[in-house]
């Protein structure tokens, strides 16, 4: 349990056809997902086809995510039913963000999400996110995060790193 005493809720609607599924393990998807070259380097920072996430690698870092923060599939409403387009993991250090179907890429949805999530994290009581790490080369994260107000706090030789102050409700 990521955050103590806490509940995760199962669904968060972010707007009509557009909503948080609480992680359930159901990964063939997932796997899928992270072969596309797009989601493996700019969230994994993968280049090595001999490193492409495996199912193993999925597992780990679900694990992992899983007892960060509270782990999410984004689904989108399509012919009357919710598919899982990505994921994202609410935690108030480097919240991570992917979307596995190029469809849904530069549309506004990890805008949506990420506003989603500072909105749970303001739920939950906390200030502000720290350590938001974008690679140099994703930049539509770094737009995204720019347009929501986090400031650029420091880099490294690969990274950007963001910070968000929460504002009161």
């Amino acid at each position: 349990m990521p955050f103590p005493n806490i509940t995760q809720p199962e669904i968060i609607e972010i707007e009509l056809g557009l909503r948080l599924k609480r992680f359930d393990w159901n990964i063939d998807k997932m796997l899928e997902g992270y072969h596309d070259p797009v989601v493996y380097q700019n969230s994994e920072g993968i280049f090595d086809q001999d490193k492409i996430p495996d199912m193993d690698y999925i597992k780990s870092m679900c694990r992992y995510l899983d007892g960060a923060g509270e782990l999410y599939f984004i689904q989108a409403l399509e012919n009357g039913e919710y598919v899982s387009v990505g994921d994202v993991t609410v935690k108030p250090e480097n919240p991570p963000i992917a979307i596995w179907e190029e469809k849904y890429r530069g549309v506004g949805i990890g805008q949506k999400v990420m506003t989603a999530v500072i909105a749970r994290l303001s739920a939950l009581g906390y200030k502000k996110i720290t350590g938001s790490t974008v690679y140099k080369w994703n930049l539509a994260s770094q737009k995204m995060h720019e347009r929501l107000g986090f400031t650029r706090t420091g880099e490294t030789e690969r990274d950007y790193i963001y910070e968000y102050t929460i504002k009161e409700a």
